[in-house]
């Protein structure tokens, strides 16, 4: 009655307009620097993002990516160009690359944590912090270690 729904028209900008804007973006790139270009694609990303979200045309562009949950077009221009200059053999090897993982697949902080213990400083307060979380392995802490006596908490 409405239109499509936002899920199709989510599915439709990541079908075929995104891969519309980011096509030859490694070759382009450099005339993102202009004001006006980015212009552009801020205004065509503006727009399905007002259909996906539902939202008034006064919203904000930032509030607008948040709503529809897409990740800025400048961003993603970015995004592209790196992975593509990686592919390519182009960029250090060693370059971290954000991709998306699904809520299940992430890591507890518990089992990256570890704890260095300074021998040198006597005077130490450490403080343990959770936040009630709970894996097979037990809870998560964060353990912050302040050196000194003289802070007052």
């Amino acid at each position: 009655m409405w239109g499509l729904r936002h899920e199709v028209l989510e599915i439709i900008y990541e079908g075929t307009i995104l891969p519309l804007l980011l096509y030859g973006a490694p070759i382009w790139i450099d005339a993102m620097k202009y004001t006006c270009n980015r212009r552009k694609y801020i205004r065509t990303q503006r727009l399905i993002n007002l259909r996906i979200a539902k939202a008034f045309r006064t919203t904000s562009n930032e509030a607008l990516c948040n709503v529809a949950d897409t990740t800025p077009i400048l961003l993603k221009i970015e995004e592209a160009v790196r992975i593509y200059n990686l592919r390519k053999g182009r960029v250090n090897q060693t370059l971290a690359v954000d991709r998306e993982v699904e809520l299940q697949h992430w890591q507890h902080p518990a089992d990256e944590t570890k704890i260095l213990v300074a021998d040198e400083h006597k005077d130490q307060i450490i403080h343990a912090y959770t936040d009630g979380s709970k894996t097979q392995h037990g809870v998560g802490s964060v353990v912050a270690l302040f050196i000194g006596t003289d802070l007052a908490l």
